[in-house]
């Protein structure tokens, strides 16, 4: 919601080794791109706003952005490209920068994979960036994983005798991610431009949070941020509800205390207690659920 910051949702420069991202583009459909005919043939497939392998990111969709209708883009990129090593790094950059510049920005704030081991990659890639880690409760994060539609759900639904296995796994993959990321931020917490934020933190007290991400990235706060419902960007549906909730709703951040089972909210404490620590959550004093406690709408939303 920051003037001149221009907000682009996941590009997939950097995926799991089973996923095709861009390098699997470069690899299948462009080439050695120390052609510069394969350099034009890959900025050609980068703006045909199509279903093509290696560009599966919502980026590639441009969606609300139509200045890259302008043949210029193109061929600013392209001619910047070849300028360059011609690396995915560089190239990631100058596709950045040139979508900044021509949308009439001055930074881009990019949804990047939630494996956090591409940090050192992104540091490397973009030496001045600003690094957001984002956080929450590992049962939270086990509960939406657990019941999201294009996920686990539609796997249950097409081998419904597995349904236990299927579900215990996607848990086991949230436990494992988890414990994952409290490692590589005990690595990265001294970087100068790496830093981490909770979820609940930011629902227990949006404007504290908010301030301190502004100051992190180099922004101005503005009070039009405690408002998110009225800015012009999309929020995806809840994997619990189906709605899309777009105001700061301190409820959100428990919503899955409806659906875990004592078993698995055990388990999960049990296997992620010391990576919470790391993260510096505690959930038993967190003033989130204090804050829900005293809200009379999840209360008749519960009962």
């Amino acid at each position: 919601m920051s003037p001149g910051v221009l907000r682009l949702p996941e590009a997939r420069f950097l995926g799991p080794a089973r996923q095709k991202d861009f390098r699997y583009l470069l690899r299948t459909q462009v080439g050695n791109l120390a052609d510069d005919k394969n350099v034009d043939q890959l900025v050609k497939l980068c703006f045909l706003k199509q279903s093509v392998p290696g560009l599966g990111g919502a980026m590639w969709r441009f969606k609300g952005m139509d200045w890259v209708d302008n043949p210029q883009l193109g061929k600013a990129i392209g001619n910047r490209i070849k300028e360059s090593d011609r690396t995915v790094g560089s190239i990631a950059r100058i596709l950045l920068e040139e979508l900044v510049r021509f949308g009439g920005c001055t930074r881009a704030c990019v949804k990047f994979p939630v494996d956090v081991r591409h940090i050192s990659a992104l540091v490397q890639w973009f030496p001045n960036c600003r690094i957001v880690h984002i956080t929450r409760d590992p049962r939270a994060l086990a509960m939406s994983k657990s019941n999201d539609p294009s996920g686990t759900a539609s796997r249950v639904a097409a081998h419904p005798r597995l349904a236990w296995a299927i579900r215990k796994a996607a848990l086991g993959l949230v436990i494992s991610q988890y414990r994952l990321s409290a490692r590589v931020h005990q690595q990265s917490k001294a970087m100068e431009n790496y830093r981490l934020f909770r979820y609940e933190d930011l629902l227990a007290d949006p404007k504290k949070t908010l301030v301190a991400l502004c100051d992190f990235i180099g922004i101005d706060f503005a009070e039009e941020m405690l408002e998110p419902q009225n800015g012009r960007h999309e929020h995806q549906p809840s994997s619990l509800t189906g709605r899309q909730q777009k105001a700061f709703d301190s409820a959100a951040a428990v919503r899955w205390k409806r659906v875990i089972t004592p078993v698995d909210n055990l388990i999960i404490l049990g296997l992620t207690a010391r990576s919470m620590s790391q993260l510096g959550y505690n959930p038993k004093t967190h003033p989130i659920f204090r804050c829900v406690e005293e809200t009379p709408a999840f209360d008749s939303a519960l009962s």
